[in-house]
């Protein structure tokens, strides 16, 4: 943000020391011209002036804001192609169309909402293929894509280029004065210079809450609450987006001990948060918070920050630093550091074959003694939306236990998670699994019945199947058999779930989930439920239950209800209250919490 801040200071300084000149010039001639005016006259040359060698026509100023025709998987057409000098490479900015729907030049100034930054990458007589760079919303038929200042500066002075290949230079007055009119172009040029729209939505507010757990023991807190989702902050390609609760509490009991973490402080836990930057015009990728590694999500989420660097067209190199704060992940500890760094290739598109491969290496410690060393792969192989092929493993190196007689784990594979998906037509995809895990997983295994869990569930080969219904309606079923070396026989792992989009007519939307699986670590089942509705614009309710039965050396917590409501009021044009609701009855942890939230709204569309 500093050099990108201090970068525009120093050009703006420029710019205006470069105005001096003409100005005066523009003020002298002016002068001049006031007193000699009775005297001179603007005269065209002696003669008619002979016409150009192949005039062009009357209009030679080419559209620089264009229309969306098209939308594809990452890829986008334009209504325009040669006959307006598009020409590969060229950037576009994409913001949403008018009320009224009419794209006209200019109207990357009226303030509509930024949603994507596009490349040209082939260009036709009449309409031109673009990849999308980034996208912060939802890409639509007839949305506006205009041109940025590079472009069009490029394009006109191929334009000029051209134009002298085909015209003897000729001196001729045009309408007003050239010195003034190009001093008062540069002047408009300045002030109103492109830059990405900034869009911010915020919410800040306090919570207070308390919990009472069967034993005897109550707690009371008081914190805060941030949801933030604020794009091109300063109108630069930094943004501010996730949510985050943090709290501070007391408790009051008879009972030794502090007050036990609750099934919806975990879920909290897997929130994300953080600053970004992201630009199609920078090599530079960086980011601060709460967060995933973008070119390598298995390794979850991180409390720290990454940076990367394009050291070449396809290939991006970076490093990364945090702690593992998400109790979903495969390998959490609270008091675990993780540290590496990557290199990153990306070749071809969406639209086509998509090559996408990151390789690494990271070393995670626990109270600041070393406990793992691995390298880290990640890929993906995409054609089209028909075939994806995604695999991530984790090899970790040789190492001895500190303890004694703790014995010693060699090089080997610790994890790895294989899939291959077809999706033939958009209604239907079918899928081929591989499930892998040396050792043994240390996620939270309250969180099971949320569904944040599947994905560690099954071992060995299942396939699953995707359909994607009318009447927004979603079926989804996986398969697969368990087999270790510790079972005598292997054992059939399950998974189905629905989602109704729109129940009976109601506006109702449900999910309901079912798993029953047999693992290394484990084995169980839970059923899910999630009801929810928006009643208005302004006032939302979530109901979300489930029952989960797990058997595991992991943990002593075997059978376990709960019932989750979520209450969402938008209390006029700027504040919002917030209701929370929980009731868990387990084997061991039984409790009820509740938390209330009074905030302030910023931003956004509101009423």
């Amino acid at each position: 943000m500093i050099y990108v801040s201090d970068w525009i200071r120093k050009s703006g300084l420029f710019l205006e020391g470069g105005f001096t000149r003409p100005a005066a010039v523009v003020f002298l001639a002016a002068a001049f011209y006031a007193c000699c005016s009775p005297i001179i006259l603007a005269q065209a040359p002696a003669g008619p002036t002979p016409p150009p060698v192949n005039p062009s026509t009357p209009d030679s100023k080419k559209p620089t804001v264009f229309k969306i025709k098209y939308v594809g998987d990452k890829t986008v057409y334009l209504e325009a192609g040669r006959n307006a000098d598009l020409q590969d490479g060229m950037k576009l900015s994409v913001v949403e169309a008018p009320p009224d729907g009419v794209i006209a030049e200019g109207i990357q100034y009226r303030g509509y909402e930024h949603v994507a930054e596009l490349v040209v990458s082939s260009v036709s007589d009449s309409s031109a293929l673009c990849d999308v760079v980034k996208a912060d919303g939802e890409l639509k038929v007839g949305q506006a894509a205009f041109l940025t200042p590079e472009s069009v500066r490029d394009r006109r002075q191929a334009e000029l280029a051209a134009d002298e290949d085909k015209y003897p230079i000729l001196m001729t007055f045009t309408y007003g004065d050239p010195l003034d009119e190009e001093v008062r172009e540069t002047q408009e040029a300045q002030k109103t210079r492109l830059s990405p729209m900034q869009r911010s939505q915020e919410r800040i507010g306090f919570d207070y809450g308390g919990t009472k757990e069967s034993g005897g023991l109550t707690s009371r807190q008081m914190g805060l609450v941030i949801d933030a989702n604020m794009r091109n902050i300063g109108g630069t390609y930094w943004n501010f987006v996730g949510s985050w609760r943090g709290n501070f509490g007391t408790s009051n009991t008879t009972l030794p001990g502090s007050g036990t973490q609750t099934l919806t402080d975990l879920v909290n836990r897997t929130y994300r948060i953080g600053f970004t930057y992201q630009s199609p015009y920078s090599p530079v990728t960086l980011g601060v918070g709460r967060l995933f590694l973008p070119w390598a999500p298995s390794l979850s989420t991180i409390d720290g920050g990454y940076f990367g660097r394009k050291f070449a067209r396809e290939a991006t190199f970076g490093f990364f630093a945090g702690s593992t704060p998400d109790p979903s992940s495969w390998s959490y500890n609270p008091n675990q550091h993780i540290a590496g760094a990557f290199v990153n290739l990306e070749h071809g598109s969406f639209d086509h074959f998509r090559f996408f491969s990151t390789m690494g290496v990271a070393v995670t410690s626990v109270q600041w003694k070393v406990a793992r060393q691995f390298a880290f792969f990640e890929n993906t192989w995409s054609w089209r939306q028909y075939v994806s092929f995604y695999n991530s493993l984790q090899a970790d190196a040789a190492r001895i236990s500190p303890l004694v007689n703790g014995g010693s784990n060699p090089t080997a594979v610790s994890q790895s998670y294989s899939s291959l998906h077809f999706q033939p037509i958009k209604l239907i995809g079918f899928g081929v699994n591989h499930n892998y895990f040396r050792s043994l997983p240390t996620f939270d295994p309250r969180l099971l019945g949320t569904g944040l869990l599947d994905q560690y569930l099954f071992q060995g080969f299942s396939g699953d199947v995707r359909l994607a219904l009318p009447k927004h309606i979603g079926l989804f079923a996986s398969l697969g058999k368990s087999n270790t070396t510790t079972d005598k026989k292997s054992s059939l792992n399950q998974a189905y779930g629905i989602s109704l989009g729109r129940l009976w007519n109601t506006g109702l939307l449900l999910d309901l989930h079912y798993s029953k699986f047999n693992s290394s670590f484990g084995s169980g089942k839970y059923e899910s439920f999630s009801l929810s509705k928006s009643l208005s614009d302004n006032f939302r309710v979530q109901l979300y239950g489930g029952h989960q039965v797990f058997n595991t050396t992991l943990s002593t917590n075997t059978n376990s209800n709960f019932v989750n409501g979520v209450m969402d009021l938008n209390v006029g044009p700027r504040y919002f209250l917030e209701g929370n609701y929980g009731w868990y009855h387990g084997t061991s942890l039984s409790y009820t919490q509740w938390s209330s939230v009074f905030g302030y709204r910023i931003g956004g569309f509101r009423k």
